[in-house]
């Protein structure tokens, strides 16, 4: 009786093996696509910082990515998180992806792109009346810049070699600008007026447009790439339809 209770404890947890490898390799297929609150493009539908589900984000970004999605007929699921969290899982683990993610030289060899997606322009913004004036590159190297950790601008501007004072959090920034504590903000035209007003100090204004800059699903580089034929596949057909 105790060799049979034995042999029969045994087959359970080969089997209760079987079915956890079986499990991971269905798990190992599916895709995970983080994105973050940012303007129309992206956002929580329940006005929340994070989400769990597709079905509560929103934005033209997301409509166009979960279209791409059915099209490609890949098993996926969509979260919503902080930028940093879903750039950094990105970055670490195939079958992460990440959108809207600004397309930049400086990212360009970090992830497998699959769009252009969307479009924003990146702006200098300053505070109204300050007189302060910018036409070039070469005049943000004698003021204050503010920016965004890890963001798309603040990178590009410091790999031209200007110096920028980053938070974690771009909505302090507009608070910094009203309060002298920088000359301008680099953001682009699709958060910064939303989260000017949203921090009551909504008296901002472009003082110069640096660059338009195409907008895609970053994906990681080590996803299967039979997985990511069939993404830019789909990607080609959402696009065409939409001509």
């Amino acid at each position: 009786m105790n060799r049979l209770i034995h042999c029969l404890l045994c087959l359970s947890t080969l089997l209760g093996w079987s079915i956890f490898a079986h499990a991971e390799d269905d798990d190992a297929t599916k895709l995970y696509l983080y994105t973050e609150n940012y303007g129309a493009y992206n956002y929580s539908l329940n006005g929340r910082d994070y989400e769990h589900w597709g079905e509560d984000i929103g934005g033209t970004s997301t409509d166009f990515v979960k279209t791409l999605m059915a099209e490609s007929g890949l098993d996926y699921r969509m979260r919503l998180r902080t930028w940093r969290v879903g750039y950094q899982r990105t970055l670490d683990r195939p079958n992460y992806g990440l959108f809207s993610t600004a397309r930049t030289d400086q990212r360009e060899d970090l992830f497998e792109w699959v769009g252009p997606i969307a479009q924003y322009n990146w702006i200098v913004f300053r505070y109204k009346d300050s007189g302060v004036k910018v036409n070039s590159l070469e005049d943000l190297r004698s003021l204050r810049v503010g920016g965004y950790d890890n963001s798309a601008t603040t990178l590009y501007l410091q790999d031209q070699g200007i110096d920028v004072s980053t938070l974690p959090n771009d909505s302090l920034n507009p608070q910094r600008l009203a309060q002298g504590q920088i000359d301008v903000w680099i953001a682009s035209d699709v958060s910064a007026y939303r989260l000017a007003e949203d921090a009551g100090f909504a008296d901002i204004e472009p003082a110069w447009v640096l660059r338009t800059v195409d907008m895609y699903l970053a994906m990681n580089k080590e996803t299967p790439k039979p997985v990511l034929d069939r993404l830019h596949a789909a990607y080609e057909t959402v696009a065409q339809s939409r001509q």
